[in-house]
């Protein structure tokens, strides 16, 4: 090691953390490589070739096999499972590189390796990633990089008896400082997030399955009370950044990751979980289960179950009830089932077309799957609201198959929030509603999204404290997503809380959300801020994305420039009038900053005429303040059942006088 000058170890130590951070990605080579570490490509050839003798490439593979040597002697997966872990894309390839660095095949290296008789408890197959041991590892990682082929023996021996006493070492003076002391957690303080699974198979199809069998595990771990379980798209997010467990502890304040691989095949199916102790990211338990696909339930609530007692959590007879309740028993039905609700986490028209065939071939296999209606239900529900379907049609199929799946099974929290977001916004039965909505949350406490349609329901109802508590529990267990932090702002701003909104939009703009939908409510926040400029500059990136506006965009900065704001509001409304789909709502809201309140109260009796779905919101918009006291107005919150808002203190109007400025 002291032929190797102190900058080159430097780099050859940066180098391998990097691999080691993107280790499963199998197309991550040469040129991914200079890139994380800001390098030219030739930079990084000169100084391994210099330091090691080897090719970059050549480095990247020792690394990598390095790594999968450390991961078959701790035995927590097959040579197969470790060789797509470790960044090869064929476990014959692993074998052949493997076999050729160190001599033998990977399924020798039980028999060569020093075996450490401990219980499944208390084996440590992962260290705690502290700073000291964590630089221990990488110097292992070093040394074997380091040694040439013809001391491969000496090398081998020397890396195992490092090994011994650094485990050694761990056990005596470190590991107990570095475990988490579950006997000092409160049940309530128990939280996991869950890895997306790791579609082990050759065949990219089955990712319907891994993400099917993960999102099943996470609901079983959610009718667990005292475990919090963060969502699968949030694990998703934060799988793909590569960050430390540590790192995912803190920002989604959990203690505990579950990792979840899956394979399929010939009607066989390989789970392999891990529990890890998110705050030391330390291995607590794992297990490899090998079943037939029709078992794919009782490895499902296995898990979940083993899950509680490694938790030290204890369940009721009712959580057990639940966990082995299963929803089908039929493999057939299950497997139409995730196809199809893989195309509807899409949410996308072709997505939601898609998974309709996936769930009717579900029931037509099994014609009491509760679960397939509801997902149908919600299917439909999505196809009318976002205008892909005629409304009418979409809701009344939401309502049918959303009742069915309540006929077969009574407590499915899912149909029950369905059912009720269509009695919300489609039959304005406020109060069959509110039944549907709390009956869902008591029936799954962690459903989100039984608390966001919940929390839209009360912001209509101008009960924003309890919506603003609703939406909170939602952003809790869907903390990435843009729908949930929309709904947050929206709330902001029927509050009065501008600010509040701004941030919460710009957070909707970061995680991808509707550009085009943001930009429209950063221009009501401006205006309400009478900030003239922002509002221009908003209006100008909105035309690019609304074709009807390019009609007239030369003229925007004329109306502009005549009138600040108000200028803009006219311009706006002679554009919506010439398009060939008026936004009725639209229309009302810019006539009502402008004063006009007859022409704004013509244009929502047509919206109520038309049954518009989203006219109730204007009971709690500080945009139509302006037209409470007017008779007409008063007369179209009584049609729609409404009256004013429950909390007084809270409303629009209350938090409005905070920002007093010019008329708009």
């Amino acid at each position: 090691m002291s032929e190797v000058g102190s900058i080159d170890r430097m780099v050859i130590k940066k180098l391998t953390e990097i691999v080691l951070a993107n280790l499963e990605k199998e197309n991550f080579g040469v040129k991914e490589l200079a890139l994380s570490a800001g390098m030219s490509r030739s930079s990084i050839s000169r100084r391994l070739k210099s330091a090691l003798k080897k090719t970059t490439s050549q480095f990247m593979r020792d690394v990598r096999l390095t790594k999968a040597m450390e991961m078959l002697q701790s035995g927590l997966a097959t040579a197969s499972e470790i060789s797509y872990q470790v960044g090869f894309n064929s476990p014959a390839y692993f074998n052949t590189c493997f076999h050729q660095h160190f001599g033998y095949p990977p399924g020798e290296v039980k028999k060569r390796s020093i075996i450490l008789n401990e219980s499944d408890d208390d084996q440590p197959t992962d260290f705690a990633r502290t700073d000291s041991n964590e630089s221990l590892i990488e110097d292992l990682s070093f040394l074997t990089s380091v040694f040439n082929r013809r001391n491969l023996i000496e090398a081998s021996t020397i890396l195992i008896a490092f090994t011994c006493l650094t485990l050694l070492w761990y056990f005596l003076f470190f590991r107990e400082a570095t475990m988490l002391d579950l006997s000092k957690l409160k049940e309530g303080d128990k939280s996991i997030v869950v890895y997306p699974s790791k579609n082990l198979g050759d065949n990219p199809e089955n990712r319907y399955f891994t993400e099917g069998f993960t999102e099943d595990i996470i609901n079983n771990l959610f009718k667990i009370q005292n475990l919090r379980v963060v969502s699968r798209t949030t694990g998703d997010t934060y799988r793909e950044n590569s960050i430390s467990a540590p790192q995912i502890a803190r920002k989604l304040g959990v203690n505990f990751i579950l990792e979840v691989s899956v394979q399929q095949h010939d009607g066989m199916v390989r789970v392999f979980v891990k529990l890890i102790d998110a705050i030391h990211d330390r291995h607590i338990w794992s297990q490899k289960y090998d079943r037939k696909s029709a078992d794919i339930f009782l490895i499902q609530s296995s898990i979940a179950k083993q899950i509680a007692d490694e938790l030290q959590t204890v369940l009721s007879s009712t959580e057990i009830e639940r966990i082995n309740k299963f929803p089908t028993r039929n493999p057939e039905a299950y497997n139409y089932y995730l196809k199809g609700r893989f195309h509807w986490a899409r949410m996308t028209q072709e997505g939601l077309n898609k998974s309709i065939s996936y769930l009717e071939l579900a029931i037509a296999s099994d014609p009491n799957y509760a679960l397939a209606y509801s997902c149908l239900a919600d299917v439909y529900y999505n196809l009318a609201w976002w205008g892909w379907l005629p409304f009418a049609d979409g809701i009344f199929k939401a309502k049918e198959y959303a009742i069915k799946a309540l006929e077969i099974d009574k407590n499915l929290a899912e149909a029950h929030a369905i059912l009720g977001a269509v009695l919300c916004w489609n039959d304005w039965n406020w109060a069959e509603a509110e039944k549907q909505f709390t009956h869902a949350i008591e029936l799954n406490p962690k459903s989100g999204i039984s608390h966001l349609y919940y929390s839209e329901y009360l912001d209509m109802m101008g009960n924003n404290i309890e919506a603003r508590t609703h939406i909170n529990r939602t952003i809790e267990l869907e903390p990435v997503s843009p729908t949930t932090f929309y709904l947050s702002a929206l709330y902001f701003y029927h509050e009065g809380k501008f600010n509040e909104s701004l941030d919460n939009f710009r957070k909707v703009e970061e995680l991808n959300g509707d550009l085009c939908s943001v930009y429209w409510r950063y221009f009501d926040i401006y205006c309400w801020k009478n900030q003239d400029s922002n509002a221009l500059q908003t209006i100008q990136k909105i035309i690019p994305l609304q074709r009807f506006l390019e009609n007239d965009a030369n003229n925007v900065l004329e109306q502009y420039n005549s009138n600040k704001i108000n200028g803009l509001l006219k311009w706006l409304i002679l554009a919506e009038l010439s398009s060939p789909r008026r936004e009725l709502l639209i229309l009302a809201k810019f006539n009502a900053r402008l004063g006009k309140k007859t022409e704004a109260i013509k244009w929502l009796n047509n919206a109520l005429e038309m049954h518009l779905p989203g006219l109730p919101q204007i009971n709690n918009d500080p945009d139509f303040e302006i037209l409470r006291r007017e008779p007409g107005f008063k007369q179209i919150v009584n049609r729609l059942g409404l009256s004013s808002p429950q909390n007084p203190e809270k409303t629009a109007k209350q938090n409005l006088k905070r920002h007093k400025g010019k008329q708009i």
